[in-house]
C-alpha cells in the first residue's frame, strides 16, 4: 500500500471511527439510562485532560501549523513552548518542554469538555492536535451524573475523613457543595445545573430540577474510573426521625459544620457515620453505579477513541 493510499485509508477509519462514536449519542450528548426507569441520571464525561510527549519533529510541524490555523489562537510561543485555545475557546493546549525536562513529567497537554465538541470538532482535535503526541494518557476525567431531582439535603458520605464546603443560593437552601480537596485525586461536586444553566444563559432546561453530581479524578485516580464509588455514599439523612434529641443535634451539626468530625473520637466517628447512613432511605450511590456500570462499554469507547493512535 502506498503512503498516499495509507493516508486515505487512516483518514477514512478515523472518520468511521467518529460516525460510530457519536452516532451512539455519547459525544455532545448525555448518555442515558433508558431501560433503567425515570428517575436514573443521565451519565457523560464533562471534563479530560490528555498529556504526552511531542518529539522535537512533532513540536516543530505542529507549531507551524497552529500559527496559520484560524481555528486556533496562538500565544506565549517559543521554540520549546507554546500556549493555544482551539475551537472557539473550548480547547485549551500548552506544550513547555524546559519544565517537564526540570520535573521530570510530559511536556504536552490537552484539556477540553467533549459535551462541548460537536462530532466534527473531534475529528479535527484528533487528527489535528492529538494524534501527534506520543506516550499519551489522561490525567483527568470527569463524571458527571446529572439528576432532574432536588438534591439539595444530599450529602456525600464518606469512610475517610472528606472536607466539605457548601454555598448557599438567597432563598437559604444550598446551591452548590464540595466534597474533599481540589487537588486530591478525587474531588466531588454537588450543585444546581438549572440555577447555573439560567446564570449563564446556557440551553434552557424545561424539567421542575436538574442537578449534578460531578466526581473529578486525576492522576492515579482516572484507571479507576469504572470503579471509583469506593467508601462513597450520596445521602439524604433524614435527622428528623431521631427519636433522640441530642442525636438529632448531632447529626445535624456534623452535616452542617465539617469542622465537628475533628473533635470526635474514632469510635464516636464510626458511630455517627453509620447512624447517617441507616437514616438515609436513599442512597444515590447505588444509582449512580447501576447507572456506570450501564453506559460502561460507550464510556469505554470514548476513552479509545482519544486514545488510540491513528496514523496519517
Amino acid at each position: 500500500m502506498s503512503k498516499k493510499e495509507q493516508e486515505i485509508y487512516s483518514k477514512r477509519g478515523t472518520s468511521q471511527e467518529v460516525t460510530n462514536y457519536t452516532s451512539t449519542g455519547y459525544s455532545n450528548s448525555r448518555l442515558s439510562g433508558q431501560t433503567l426507569g425515570k428517575s436514573h441520571p443521565k451519565l457523560s464525561f464533562d471534563a479530560m485532560t490528555i498529556v504526552g510527549n511531542l518529539n522535537k519533529n512533532n513540536a516543530q510541524k505542529l507549531s507551524e501549523f497552529m500559527s496559520i490555523e484560524p481555528q486556533i489562537r496562538l500565544w506565549d510561543m517559543l521554540q520549546t513552548k507554546f500556549k493555544a485555545k482551539a475551537l472557539q475557546e473550548k480547547v485549551y493546549i500548552e506544550y513547555d518542554k524546559v519544565k517537564a525536562d526540570t520535573w521530570d513529567r510530559r511536556n504536552m497537554r490537552v484539556e477540553f469538555n467533549p459535551n462541548k465538541l460537536t462530532h466534527e470538532e473531534m475529528l479535527w482535535l484528533k487528527q489535528n492536535i492529538i494524534d501527534y503526541i506520543e506516550d499519551d494518557g489522561f490525567t483527568r476525567l470527569d463524571l458527571a451524573f446529572d439528576f432532574e431531582d432536588d438534591l439539595s439535603d444530599y450529602y456525600a458520605v464518606s469512610d475517610k475523613s472528606v472536607k466539605k464546603t457548601v454555598f448557599y443560593g438567597r432563598n437559604g437552601k444550598p446551591e452548590t457543595k464540595y466534597f474533599g480537596v481540589r487537588d486530591s485525586d478525587k474531588f466531588i461536586r454537588i450543585y444546581n445545573k438549572k440555577k447555573e444553566r439560567k446564570d449563564n444563559a446556557d440551553i434552557e432546561v424545561t424539567s421542575e430540577h436538574l442537578w449534578r453530581i460531578e466526581i473529578e479524578l486525576k492522576r492515579n485516580m482516572v484507571d479507576y474510573w469504572d470503579d471509583c464509588f469506593n467508601d462513597l455514599h450520596i445521602l439524604k439523612p433524614a435527622w428528623t426521625t431521631l427519636e433522640k434529641v441530642n442525636e438529632q443535634a448531632m447529626v445535624y451539626t456534623l452535616l452542617h459544620e465539617e469542622s465537628m468530625w475533628g473533635k470526635l473520637s474514632k469510635n464516636t466517628k464510626y458511630k455517627f457515620k453509620k447512624l447517617i447512613k441507616e437514616i438515609s432511605p436513599v442512597d444515590l450511590t447505588d444509582l449512580m453505579k447501576s447507572t456506570l456500570k450501564a453506559n460502561e462499554k460507550q464510556l469505554q469507547k470514548q476513552i479509545d477513541f482519544w486514545k488510540n493512535n491513528f496514523k496519517f
